[in-house]
């Protein structure tokens, strides 16, 4: 998201020219999934020794071995930094069935063969066996009050060549993980682990609130605990869509592919389409911004970015309106815009990187005829 003044904890565009290269850098490597890793730098190593170099050690080193072994760096050591500081741990198992609904007694059964492994949240990733799952691939987590399961949904990018990466929109598929904890009161640990990493939870009832049973055959001993979930509030968000981009595919690029990660991620959504030019500058320089306290999200191309920037820079309440996150969906014909301010160019990442939140700087001027 963008913002032309102060903002909240939400994706946006602030005015600091002294911030702005390292804040947009930043939210590039943000929206892309690249900033998860420190660059570690390669060291030159001759063909057929990197492989061998500690077997058949007799203790007579070559001290400038030694001092270059000294900077390497072990992927496997915690105290590497490269997965962060460790949030919760326990037992888990995959669940990789593909019915999603079933009662905690059956699941047990079902899963009983299966061996749980380790597992670690830490505060980049989820990391289960020989298993791991980067935090910025993830969207949110739902979870049945009283069940041992809970479904983690993401969106991973499939691996590419680097030297493509800049050159070809990465591909984003859901993909949801069923994991089955110890006990319902672990289960609960780790849903809570994941809301203090500001994940959204969606908290869904016991199953046998949702049967057929009347509540009036509930008794205590139907829920042995009572389920706290430490969940932050969901966004408010107008949405602004201009049916007419892309040559007429926006529409579908939103409802087909952004909503449904919106939805995921909890967002209480308002969206307009705009019917003719200047719709959406007209509709941004009165709307009350109570109905959108969290951000405004421009679907289309750059066009309507450019209408609602001025329709706020117009309002009376100028300093209040620069605050006001700005979220960039490409779906237009001419997406130069959210490729040079976010660094991304695919619609799902763009959705991601108004999910997972950020602040990137840009400058905003005005022109002017005098005569």
């Amino acid at each position: 998201m963008q913002n032309t003044g102060g903002l909240s904890s939400h994706a946006s565009l602030r005015g600091s020219p002294q911030q702005s290269s390292r804040l947009l850098g930043f939210c590039s490597q943000l929206a892309t999934g690249q900033h998860c890793s420190p660059v570690v730098f390669p060291e030159k190593r001759t063909k057929g020794k990197a492989f061998h170099r500690n077997e058949g050690s007799t203790g007579s080193e070559d001290p400038q071995t030694t001092q270059r072994d000294e900077h390497k760096i072990d992927i496997g050591d915690e105290q590497s930094d490269l997965l962060g500081y460790e949030v919760f741990s326990g037992k888990l198992v995959l669940d990789k069935r593909r019915t999603k609904r079933s009662l905690d007694g059956q699941t047990s059964t079902d899963m009983s063969n299966q061996e749980a492994v380790d597992a670690k949240l830490t505060s980049k990733a989820l990391v289960w066996g020989s298993n791991m799952l980067y935090l910025h691939d993830v969207i949110s987590v739902s979870y049945n009050a009283g069940l041992r399961h809970f479904t983690v949904h993401s969106y991973p990018t499939k691996n590419k060549a680097f030297i493509l990466s800049c050159f070809v929109k990465p591909q984003r598929h859901r993909k949801d993980f069923r994991f089955l904890a110890s006990n319902p009161e672990e289960a609960l640990q780790w849903v809570n682990a994941f809301a203090d990493q500001q994940f959204y939870i969606n908290c869904l009832p016991h199953p046998l609130v949702s049967s057929k049973k009347p509540p009036s055959d509930f008794v205590s001993s139907d829920f042995p605990f009572e389920a706290h979930v430490r969940c932050k509030n969901p966004p408010k968000m107008l949405v602004i869509l201009n049916p007419r981009s892309g040559h007429g595919r926006s529409s579908k690029v939103f409802h087909g592919m952004v909503e449904p990660i919106f939805k995921l991620a909890g967002f209480k959504l308002e969206v307009v389409k705009t019917t003719s030019a200047g719709h959406a500058k007209k509709l941004v320089s009165t709307v009350d911004f109570s109905i959108c306290p969290d951000g405004i999200v421009c679907v289309g191309g750059d066009g309507i970015v450019n209408e609602v920037l001025n329709g706020l820079l117009s309002r009376d309440n100028q300093k209040e309106a620069i605050s006001i996150p700005i979220g960039i969906i490409p779906a237009g014909s001419d997406n130069s815009l959210v490729w040079t301010v976010l660094g991304v160019r695919d619609p799902i990442s763009a959705a991601i990187a108004v999910v997972k939140g950020g602040l990137t700087a840009t400058d905003v001027f005005a022109v002017e005829w005098i005569q």
